[in-house]
């Protein structure tokens, strides 16, 4: 594969796998830790914003701090904190300290707020427009695809060993990926040039940047959409764990058809962009996130464990499928000179709204059951859909006016 063969992107793409591997590993282990020291849908549900709510916040500014800053020495930087910060929930043991595993996490997931904008820099700088979607997919096939190893793996060692050790192996990866990185070439920033603007300025033009350009603004409310609807994940805890009263190995191995519908989604992103227009990628986004409501309803209402699996596969393939489409349309939508901003404001706006989405949906999970809340959450996905598909139209006709009255 030609992608490969870049010296930048290859190591941003190794690094990129160490780490996915390790942070499967870890994911099940704060489940695991969360369920032996509270074990209630609102701990699930806390543990996930006290995840979220500390990267978007730093979202906020990370990238207009990023664009002054070594996109390489940030990534550096990021990965040893995280690995250290990491290591440490292998001493938490009783619920005393449960407030040290949430500081934890708020500190882990601060360090990786800085992380995803220079990644973007960084990608966008090595990789040519017409590639960027072949990127993408690759990425986030890849992600999809260990995702099912390393959860399968995992869950055989939870279910043979402690958890714990879990957290061990993550914090090896973090330093494996910063070796990685440590050799990573020069990246040539050629319009994301360093300036002497005001922070508070520069993160100000942003928002303005972004609210004057229409396209990239309703692509961020599409994800915010999709991220809220993804956040069934903090409910399917809940429900796997508690109301079926499963065992952690089952939860880690239903991550397997997640992975898979990843997998299967990076590899129909770059077909469906090849043989769609525009507008067919964007009745295609619409469409996902009608499917992605139908699924959630589907996962909390079939009872044997196969049909669950199958109906979290065709939530997950929706959403992974929208979620390599939006980003590949950012990448090409957004001015360079704005892009870590533009990428910082989007984690700010989507992970706010999974955050605020798992709380709610925690909470209410515990108080009406899982089930009912499926179906809220599952119409919520289909109106959104609808309503996306509604837009992309008018927009069109409205695209077509302005042509009509303006001629090239």
């Amino acid at each position: 594969m030609t992608l490969l063969q870049h010296p930048i992107f290859r190591r941003l793409y190794a690094a990129h796998i160490v780490h996915i591997i390790g942070n499967e590993f870890t994911f099940i282990a704060v489940v695991g830790l969360l369920h032996d020291l509270s074990g209630s849908g609102l701990s699930f549900a806390a543990g996930t914003v006290f995840r979220m709510v500390p990267y978007v916040l730093t979202s906020l500014f990370s990238g207009a701090l990023v664009e002054n800053w070594d996109k390489r020495r940030v990534m550096l930087i990021v990965n040893l904190l995280r690995g250290i910060l990491v290591s440490l929930f292998f001493l938490i043991t009783s619920v005393t300290y449960l407030w040290i595993a949430f500081l934890l996490l708020i500190l882990v997931n601060i360090c990786s707020a800085f992380f995803q904008p220079a990644m973007q820099v960084a990608i966008v700088s090595s990789v040519e427009e017409r590639d960027r979607l072949a990127a993408n997919s690759l990425l986030q096939g890849t992600t999809s695809f260990l995702i099912i190893v390393c959860q399968g793996i995992a869950a055989v060692l939870v279910y043979l060993f402690s958890y714990r050790y879990n957290f061990l192996l993550d914090a090896a990866c973090y330093l494996l990926s910063l070796f990685i990185l440590l050799r990573l070439p020069p990246i040539a920033e050629a319009v994301a040039h360093k300036t002497g603007t005001h922070f508070f300025a520069r993160l100000q033009e942003g928002f303005r940047y972004i609210g004057g350009n229409r396209r990239i603004g309703q692509v961020i409310l599409y994800q915010m959409a999709e991220r809220a609807c993804a956040a069934y994940y903090i409910m399917l805890m809940f429900y796997v764990l508690q109301e079926r009263g499963e065992g952690l190995y089952v939860f880690g191995l239903l991550d397997i058809p997640l992975g898979l519908g990843g997998v299967i989604a990076g590899i129909a992103a770059g077909r469906l962009a090849e043989r769609l227009n525009e507008q067919g990628i964007s009745r295609f986004q619409g469409w996902a996130l009608i499917a992605m409501g139908l699924s959630i309803v589907a996962v909390f209402h079939i009872k044997p464990l196969l049909g669950l699996a199958v109906a979290i596969l065709f939530c997950s393939f929706a959403s992974f499928s929208s979620s390599i489409l939006s980003v590949t349309k950012l990448q090409k939508l957004a001015d360079p000179a704005f892009l870590a901003r533009v990428f910082s404001i989007r984690e700010m706006a989507t992970m706010g709204a999974f955050s605020a989405s798992c709380l709610v949906l925690g909470f209410c999970a515990e108080q009406v059951g899982s089930a009912a809340v499926s179906v809220w959450l599952g119409l919520f996905g289909v109106v959104a859909g609808v309503f996306w598909l509604w837009s992309r139209k008018q927009l069109h006709r409205l695209e077509e006016q302005e042509s009509s009255v303006h001629p090239e």
